[in-house]
């Protein structure tokens, strides 16, 4: 992939914000991220997700339930549920949102506490990845 946009997470506990791709020493770069399709938990890719292509105009959700045991991050694409879960994030985490053009672009329309969290029975077990 050329250019992509991307949008994550990462421990707050972190200070640098590594590349997502960087995977080299997992215990250094702490992100969770979708770039294009594809999930990059730790630096490390996640392929055959099932992931829908980020692309600029999306209206994206990202969701961190830390009412849940374990924590979860998840992703909501046009009002679709991606089919991936990361389990066991941190209990503090920044935002992360990436840019893969200059002339790329993303507002932020809202920040709200859910009623309940991701069913996530509807996410297959194998696309259930652990934060580690």
């Amino acid at each position: 992939m050329k250019h992509g946009i991307g949008i994550g997470i990462i421990d707050v506990q972190q200070n640098d914000i590594p590349h997502p791709f960087i995977y080299s020493n997992s215990r250094d770069n702490n992100t969770i991220c979708l770039i294009g399709q594809t999930p990059y938990i730790k630096g490390k890719f996640k392929l055959g997700s099932g992931c829908n292509e980020l692309n600029q105009g999306d209206k994206v959700s990202t969701i961190v339930d830390l009412q849940s045991n374990p924590h979860t991050f998840c992703l909501v694409i046009n009002k679709v549920l991606q089919p991936f879960c990361v389990m066991n994030i941190p209990d503090r985490v920044k935002f992360i949102l990436l840019f893969g053009n200059k002339d790329d672009e993303w507002e932020f329309v809202s920040l709200k506490e859910l009623a309940q969290g991701v069913d996530l029975n509807k996410i297959e077990q194998r696309r259930i990845y652990l934060y580690e």
